[in-house]
């Protein structure tokens, strides 16, 4: 039976490349006796939030370009931390959408790609929403829309929301709706 790896089996971190954003990492690792292998990560200081809103059986979605996979697509809104979690997401949505939530609670936190980062997306369901208006210098977003679970679906089945700190969590919440667990 092969031994279990553990962190004391990590040595000699380094950052080998550093941005705003990540930084790669390069740490040795033991293998079988006198053995060491090299092993590369990207660590992000911060985590990233999403928020899916939800009002009359609809989740708000965003459309935009996402240069690194040449597409269009929709999404929930996201972004970066800066602050509190929940006060990123509530932000964000703002900043995104025009649109300010009365109530946040988280829906899962999660690790998207924990073979080689430790990224950590935390999500967060927004509702009692209130129209607060756009932001005038607003230039990520093309539009926005209300869909029902089922348009959701399709949407996923047509390649059209491909990135998974949207499909997470409204996945999340496609499965307590079907279970009845789904209050929003």
């Amino acid at each position: 039976m092969k031994k279990k790896r553990t962190a004391a089996d990590m040595h000699d971190p380094q950052v080998i490349a550093e941005t705003p954003w990540f930084s790669m990492r390069q740490v040795g690792r033991d293998g079988a006796p006198g053995e060491r292998r090299d092993f590369y990560s990207i660590h992000y200081p911060r985590p990233a939030v999403g928020i899916v809103a939800i009002q009359d059986e609809k989740v708000l979605l965003i459309r935009h370009y996402r240069y690194l996979i040449e597409k269009v697509v929709w999404a929930i809104p996201s972004g970066g931390v800066g602050e509190d979690p929940a006060v990123a997401a509530l932000r964000e949505l703002r900043e995104e959408t025009g649109w300010q939530a009365q109530r946040v609670e988280e829906i899962i936190r999660f690790n998207p790609s924990y073979g080689s980062s430790d990224q950590l997306f935390i999500t967060w369901l927004a509702t009692d929403l209130r129209w607060v208006g756009m932001d005038a210098d607003q230039d990520e977003v093309m539009e926005t829309g209300w869909f029902t679970f089922d348009e959701i679906n399709q949407l996923i089945a047509h390649g059209e929301m491909p990135d998974g700190l949207s499909l997470v969590p409204l996945l999340q919440l496609m499965a307590q709706r079907r279970s009845g667990s789904l209050t929003a």
